[in-house]
């Protein structure tokens, strides 16, 4: 595992008015979440980044409007077209 430094101005934290522990603990989730949200990291590895379980990562997410099923118009399109399929293949 590696660290990070990152600097940040005490007047920030003192706006913030929080310490340093909560501010990485916010910074994770919150790159977590960026990342899982560009796709750059599924759903696990995202809730590891975060130092969440699975479960907790997908109420973090859903707290801020993301939905944990992206998919795109293409494959969208693709699942409904299979559902049709499907459904014809049943009558």
């Amino acid at each position: 595992m590696r660290t990070v430094a990152i600097p940040i101005e005490e007047e920030i934290l003192f706006t913030l008015k929080i310490d340093i522990p909560k501010l990485q603990t916010d910074f994770m989730q919150i790159l977590a979440m960026q990342y899982f949200k560009e796709r750059r990291l599924g759903l696990g590895l995202a809730a590891r980044l975060a130092d969440m379980t699975k479960n907790d990562f997908v109420s973090f997410l859903s707290r801020y409007g993301i939905d944990i099923y992206q998919y795109s118009d293409e494959e969208l399109e693709s699942e409904f077209a299979l559902v049709d399929e499907i459904a014809g293949a049943l009558q």
